[in-house]
């Protein structure tokens, strides 16, 4: 019997040390990508560190910094939302057709952010009230969205000037856009929901043990359906946003800001398995992925390897956080 207690020790002891190790690379993974982001562009491109340059990177990452924030809240739930793509694309398609007919530019960004939320409402219904899968719920919306979208198109490119200044970058305050000092709004208020209210403790309580916080008394299905709406109402206001930003709708528009939302969220620490995450964090990893588009273009980088370096980056970030339950997953065993 000591000599299995004494064979167990050491190897509890290591395995506690590797999740150590295993968390603080987690933890530290971030800033480092970011310095030596920094370090080769500036080194590559003398255009890169430029104080116009940097504006312009965080006015056009705009949209898709709304969708990070709405879908930070869903991943850290422990969902996750493959439709805000196309559902931007739609919703443009949406808010273009109603600015070339004269609608009142208020009403129209109305009308954005109440689609977005029915969208979000669809979502997070089959996720909490059918119980369906959270990517195979949103697989199967962002294949009728971009089913309409295309069909909305028809061959035909919409053009349109922006919903409002404020919302394309264009007004200024402070000597910032409004746009970006909006996004920071919105990130600094749902960090404090996140972090000071009942109800962001209720989200976190849901992404990290369901059957726990149903025992604790937290509606599910409710907390569930609100995250859902209220990434679906940043995904309207991003498509107002986008099509001020690049003025036109096509049959693919928004399809890129899926990935790079997701690459943001993970990249930036939060948990791709729930209860774990942050706003501040996703601004990290919104700052690397957009940092990296920017970079590899002023870099004459073929776009090719944009995409493959995203890939890598949330492979490597996922495989971390799999990597850290894992051992706590097996240490907790070896304890018990």
């Amino acid at each position: 019997m000591s000599t299995v207690a004494e064979h167990a020790a050491p190897v509890a002891e290591h395995r506690a040390t590797l999740a150590r190790v295993l968390v603080a690379v987690r933890r530290y993974l971030l800033p480092l990508l970011l310095v030596v982001e920094f370090v080769v562009f500036t080194a590559l491109s003398p255009q890169f560190l430029t104080a116009q340059n940097l504006l312009n990177v965080v006015t056009n990452a705009s949209d898709l910094a709304l969708i990070a924030a709405g879908l930070t809240l869903v991943v850290i739930l422990g969902g996750i939302d493959v439709s805000t793509g196309f559902a931007v694309g739609v919703l443009a398609w949406i808010v273009g057709t109603l600015l070339g007919g004269a609608v009142p530019p208020a009403l129209v960004l109305a009308v954005a952010i109440g689609g977005g939320v029915a969208i979000g409402l669809i979502n997070g219904a089959l996720v909490a009230r059918l119980s369906i899968p959270s990517i195979v719920a949103t697989l199967g919306t962002s294949a009728i969205l971009q089913t309409v979208l295309f069909l909305l198109w028809g061959s035909r490119d919409l053009f349109s000037p922006p919903v409002l200044p404020a919302l394309s970058g264009q007004a200024r305050l402070l000597g910032l856009p409004v746009l970006v000092l909006i996004v920071l709004a919105v990130y600094a208020v749902l960090q404090f929901v996140l972090s000071a209210t009942r109800f962001g403790r209720s989200v976190f309580a849901v992404g990290s043990n369901r059957d726990a916080a149903v025992l604790a008394g937290i509606d599910v299905t409710r907390v569930r359906l609100i995250c859902y709406a209220v990434l679906g109402g940043l995904v309207g206001v991003a498509a107002c946003t986008y099509i001020g930003r690049v003025g036109v709708v096509q049959a693919s528009s928004g399809n890129e800001l899926t990935l790079l939302a997701i690459a943001a969220v993970v990249v930036g620490g939060t948990s791709i398995l729930g209860g774990e995450g942050s706003l501040i964090r996703t601004l990290g990893g919104l700052l690397f992925i957009t940092v990296l588009q920017n970079g590899v273009v002023l870099a004459g980088v073929p776009p090719l390897w944009n995409g493959l370096m995203v890939g890598l980056v949330i492979l490597l970030a996922v495989s971390i956080d799999g990597l850290v339950v894992l051992v706590e997953a097996r240490r907790s065993r070896g304890l018990s």
